[in-house]
């Protein structure tokens, strides 16, 4: 099988909260119309020296952003795979039967946010094993805080945009962002 020549239409996205009492993995790719990855930057700048020179100055990695723009049917239910909405999780509520109810708090949960490009039709999810013979790409970034949930019916249709940030690095040091991908010849393995 050929390589795909770009990666159209369709994706797996999975969201978990690593808080105590949120289980489940969602599957949040039916709610979603577009991602957008916005990539900490690694950036610096020059400082001129007496010579005439410039030295380069490093700043730390700036936290990257993925948002998420999709159509919210329901509160979310915070224990569902394939939740309605999301606004739920972002208050910090765990409501998990219907009618779904739930307030604001002052919880910052962090989140594992899983994207998957993949032509393995039988891959169900986007931390899914992809078989060999079949081509992948799957950014996985985890410690990510849910900063921004703004829901809006400016089109007389309920849209909602997502934002998680994703630090480049946890407290001690180790990264939290991994990309991965496979050609036809080798597994990608769950994760």
């Amino acid at each position: 099988m050929a390589a795909p020549d770009v990666w159209d239409e369709v994706a797996l996205v999975n969201i978990s909260c690593t808080a105590t009492g949120f289980t489940a993995e969602m599957n949040v790719a039916c709610l979603t119309e577009t991602i957008n990855i916005d990539m900490g930057d690694k950036d610096g700048e020059s400082i001129p020296s007496i010579c005439g020179g410039r030295l380069w100055k490093k700043t730390p990695q700036a936290d990257t952003s993925i948002t998420f723009e999709g159509y919210p049917i329901d509160a979310g239910d915070t224990d569902a795979t394939s939740p309605g909405g999301l606004m739920l999780h972002f208050f910090g509520s765990s409501d998990t039967t219907q009618p779904l109810s739930g307030t604001n708090s002052r919880a910052r949960n962090t989140y594992r946010v899983t994207i998957l490009w993949t032509d393995d039709s039988a891959t169900g999810t986007a931390r899914g094993t992809v078989t060999t013979a079949c081509y992948a790409l799957r950014y996985d970034f985890q410690n990510c805080y849910f900063v921004s949930c703004k829901p809006s019916f400016t089109d007389k249709v309920l849209k909602a945009t997502w934002i998680f940030k994703c630090p480049a690095f946890n407290k001690a040091g180790t990264a939290n962002m991994t990309a991965q991908s496979c050609d036809a010849t080798v597994t990608l393995d769950t994760i």
